[in-house]
């Protein structure tokens, strides 16, 4: 009984958090540097981990990458497809690095999600998909992305 009280108080704060954070993971509407594509699978319980692949469109070339890490903040499974922007990348040796930020979701079977992440070198990716599968995310996250090509 305690344990669904919890879960029932959490997934509410959930959902009012998600709905006022909107702002805080869009792009600015200047021109990005870059564009990416994403897809990734994640899992959570109060913490999550993730992993997937992406390739990045930067300068008429696609680039291939890794991308996993975890975050705090959420609960369920879910399959991630996004696209994003990328703004502050100056050359394609900044892109690979750690990436720290916050992102929102809800998916329940099909949902959204939304994120802002930014690395060390000052590059900044704005990312919004869809998501199949039973979870909520509102937090902190910190992700390894590493160019494969």
């Amino acid at each position: 009984m305690k344990t669904n009280f919890i879960n029932s108080v959490f997934a509410s704060i959930t959902l009012l958090l998600i709905a006022s954070c909107a702002s805080m993971t869009q792009a600015p509407s200047t021109p990005p540097s870059a564009t990416v594509r994403i897809r990734e699978w994640s899992a959570a319980y109060y913490a999550q981990a993730e992993a997937g692949k992406g390739t990045l469109y930067y300068h008429g070339g696609r680039h291939h990458f890794t991308i996993s890490g975890g975050g705090v903040g959420g609960s369920g499974a879910q399959k991630v497809s996004a696209t994003g922007k990328v703004y502050n990348l100056n050359r394609l040796s900044d892109f690979s690095g750690t990436y720290h930020g916050i992102s929102r979701g809800l998916t329940l079977i099909e949902g959204k999600m939304h994120a802002k992440l930014t690395n060390g070198n000052g590059v900044t990716m704005y990312l919004a998909g869809q998501t199949e599968g039973l979870a909520s995310s509102l937090g902190a996250q910190a992700f390894e992305v590493n160019l494969t090509n």
